[in-house]
């Protein structure tokens, strides 16, 4: 076993400390407290690994949580990726002259179009 002693009176950091080392021998110890050190040695043991399953659980958890998001937040922008390119197109379709009235109701139309697909999805 090993114990830390502090080396100095007001011990702020790991440099403040000594390591001793303590040996007692198996046949020394009496079987009940051997037996006892087992069982909360177990315990201890038994805590950790529980800890780390439920944290192990909980990470997994937000990682199937991040990627299905992830892939929405994808297709969503793919979406509307999309439907920038057919505005684009037809932009560049219909020319760039604003006083075509005939092409500036069409590109309301189709803008007046996207903005209800995109508040159905």
């Amino acid at each position: 076993m090993s114990f830390i002693k502090p080396t100095a009176q007001q011990p702020r950091t790991s440099a403040d400390y000594k390591k001793i080392d303590f040996e007692v021998l198996a046949r020394d110890i009496h079987p009940i407290d051997q037996i006892e050190f087992h069982k909360q040695a177990g315990e201890i043991i038994y805590s950790t690994l529980t800890r780390k399953a439920i944290a192990a659980h909980q990470l997994q958890y937000s990682l199937r949580n991040i990627s299905a998001q992830y892939q929405l937040e994808k297709a969503s922008s793919q979406a509307k990726d999309t439907r920038i390119k057919s505005l684009e197109d037809l932009v560049i379709e219909l020319g760039h002259d604003t006083k075509d009235i005939k092409a500036t109701e069409q590109l309301i139309k189709r803008k007046n179009d996207d903005i209800v697909a995109l508040k159905n999805n």
